[in-house]
């Protein structure tokens, strides 16, 4: 091709057609332009949709991990919810029984314990140490950060306080007016009902510093539990988001 504009420009200056030659010479620029544009486009074309299928999977990933995350908070409000329930009985037992029953030790085990959140956030960090700009949506994006660094991390610190205060001055007293295990070497059943079982019922029922250590983590429970409701709420809306973002990036 290049051959051949070369023989049309020799012919014409060889044949002193000047101004033809002029207006042939930019007529080849303009098409060498034209084509660069067109190249240019082309590749912008390519570098766009490159980065739209990067970022749909990008979302999909994401959206994998904040529905495992979704699970994860909705089991801990459903244990939180298991433990509260078991504090009532505790302290109905304590206010109306005159006897130590399995079914209060059962409540009692239940209520000492505690869960963890484990956030799934292996996407979130890969796109954190990008230096590509992934997400293009801005508001997808905020609604992204705020989960992971305000949400996610309020559950971290209220876990904290819940261990550090609540349930630390509950266990305390927990410790001072229930046995422990005899041997090491019980079986687990037996673990259970001796650990469980309060050393002086009588005296139990008339302990305001137990009561009060429980009622404290009863009242901080129920506060987690409006907390960990309004995060499971704004992230079902997150996932739904990222989800209509992902249809809409596909259709374009």
């Amino acid at each position: 091709m290049i051959k051949f504009f070369r023989q049309i420009r020799q012919s014409l200056v060889s044949q002193g057609k000047t101004q033809k030659y002029i207006v042939y010479a930019v007529g080849e620029i303009l098409l060498v332009v034209v084509g660069i544009l067109i190249a240019v486009q082309i590749n912008n074309w390519n570098e766009k949709k490159n980065s739209s299928i990067r970022e749909i999977k990008t979302l999909s990933q994401l959206n994998e991990d904040l529905k495992e995350n979704l699970k994860e908070i909705s089991g801990i409000k459903e244990y939180m919810v298991g433990t509260i329930s078991a504090g009532r009985k505790i302290i109905n037992h304590l206010e109306n029984e005159t006897k130590v029953t399995d079914s209060l030790r059962y409540w009692v085990e239940r209520y000492s314990g505690a869960n963890i959140f484990n956030k799934a956030n292996t996407t979130y960090k890969n796109i954190e140490n990008s230096e590509e700009n992934i997400i293009t949506n801005d508001s997808i994006r905020l609604q992204i950060t705020l989960m992971y660094e305000t949400e996610f991390e309020n559950i971290h610190k209220r876990e904290m306080m819940m261990e550090g205060n609540h349930l630390h001055r509950y266990t305390t007293e927990l410790h001072k007016n229930f046995k422990t295990s005899e041997t090491k070497d019980k079986w687990l059943e037996g673990y259970f009902l001796d650990v469980n079982t309060p050393i002086n019922f009588t005296e139990l029922k008339k302990n305001e510093l137990y009561k009060n250590t429980l009622v404290d983590l009863y009242n901080f429970r129920v506060l987690r539990i409006k907390w960990l409701t309004e995060t499971i709420k704004s992230l079902e809306v997150l996932i739904k988001d990222i989800d209509q973002e992902i249809k809409l990036l596909k259709s374009n």
